[in-house]
């Protein structure tokens, strides 16, 4: 059933699609000027789906599904874009942390496919979210440093920093989320 949120999150879906694609016809600064654009209004839009869904009431299996994908793809498909057009110069700076984010974000989402609506609690923790909210700030970052607007700013540094800060929680709250699933999984050897 497709209301105004599952409509917003498909909405962010084909956005996540077309930041990859607009980096690898056009890495330098008109391609990076409208992936920022749409990076933002996807970030943007991963607040916006829940906060209407919970105002309007249609809450939904099909926005419950489609919700996390929806991050999943923007999360993974920028920084592994990222890091494509940057790995020439910074390759280990971008590489590392975007590995550690993609490998958690693979790791998580397996864990709550598998125990899906079991006893465990896998809900999302409230430091994932401001990992998340570091993650688009670094991308958003990164993604602007390559406007000569802000050549000056110092933004692809901060955009490191607060890349390597969101890999530190990523690996954090992977570990809490692995840790919980170990508990349960010997629990039920018993």
């Amino acid at each position: 059933m497709l209301n105004v949120p599952n409509t917003i999150t498909v909405i962010r879906i084909i956005g996540s699609v077309c930041i990859p694609m607009l980096l690898l016809f056009e890495a330098k600064e008109t391609g990076c000027l409208w992936a920022l654009i749409i990076f933002i209004f996807c970030s943007v839009t991963d607040f916006l789906d829940g906060y209407f869904a919970r105002r309007l009431n249609q809450t939904s299996n099909l926005g419950k599904m489609l919700d996390p994908i929806a991050d999943k793809l923007l999360v993974i498909l920028v920084l592994g874009f990222l890091t494509l057009v940057f790995g020439e110069t910074y390759s280990y700076l971008l590489g590392i942390p975007s590995v550690i984010i993609i490998t958690r974000e693979i790791i998580v989402s397996g864990i709550r496919e598998f125990f899906g609506s079991t006893e465990g609690d896998f809900s999302v923790m409230n430091l994932s979210k401001f990992k998340t909210g570091m993650q688009m700030t670094a991308i958003i970052f990164l993604l602007a440093s390559q406007l000569r607007s802000f050549e000056n700013f110092y933004l692809f540094h901060f955009g490191l920093i607060f890349l390597w800060i969101a890999a530190g929680f990523a690996l954090y709250t992977g570990f809490v989320y692995s840790y919980r699933a170990v508990i349960l999984l010997g629990e039920e050897r018993k």
